[in-house]
């Protein structure tokens, strides 16, 4: 996003120059014109400021740790389910958010009866397109059978409800 927005303002820059000659052209042949000076300048003013909208909103969206474009969480959730219907039984708490250009970050709570396994193919399949999401936080619970699943926690978060 630096390197964007570093572009963005040398081509402002470069542009500004531009329309500096332009007018100093126009000022040199018609003196008369000397208005012309400030109608570039606002007029070049103005469409670096729309290059900069793209650069400005990305920033917000980080700040603020929205959703990345390209990421439906409900798709994400289903293709959760699909890696072992029979074994993945609930996705819950679900989060997907943007904390820098380029680096998504998840955390999810899913209910299994395979915990292991499903830790290793939700982390397989995040972690290649279409999601990308290289930093994940998925805490696994086994399902509530304590003869198959000694070691069974079940969330306390009182949210889910």
């Amino acid at each position: 996003m630096n390197i964007d927005a570093a572009f963005l303002h040398v081509m402002g820059d470069m542009l500004m120059s531009v329309g500096v000659i332009i007018a100093a052209v126009f000022i040199y042949m018609w003196p008369s014109m000397w208005y012309f000076d400030p109608i570039c300048t606002y007029l070049f003013s103005v469409i670096v400021m729309f290059t900069t909208i793209p650069i400005v909103k990305n920033c917000i969206q980080i700040l603020m740790e929205g959703t990345p474009k390209g990421v439906d969480q409900e798709k994400l959730r289903n293709a959760i389910i699909a890696l072992d219907p029979d074994a993945i039984v609930d996705v819950h708490d679900l989060h997907v958010w943007q904390i820098a250009a380029g680096k998504n970050t998840m955390s999810a709570h899913i209910k299994s009866k395979k915990p292991l396994k499903t830790l290793a193919q939700v982390t397989d399949l995040v972690r290649r397109p279409p999601y990308k999401l290289h930093h994940t936080t998925i805490q696994v619970e086994g399902i509530e059978d304590t003869e198959e699943n000694p070691h069974h926690f079940e969330c306390a978060n009182d949210l889910h409800d």
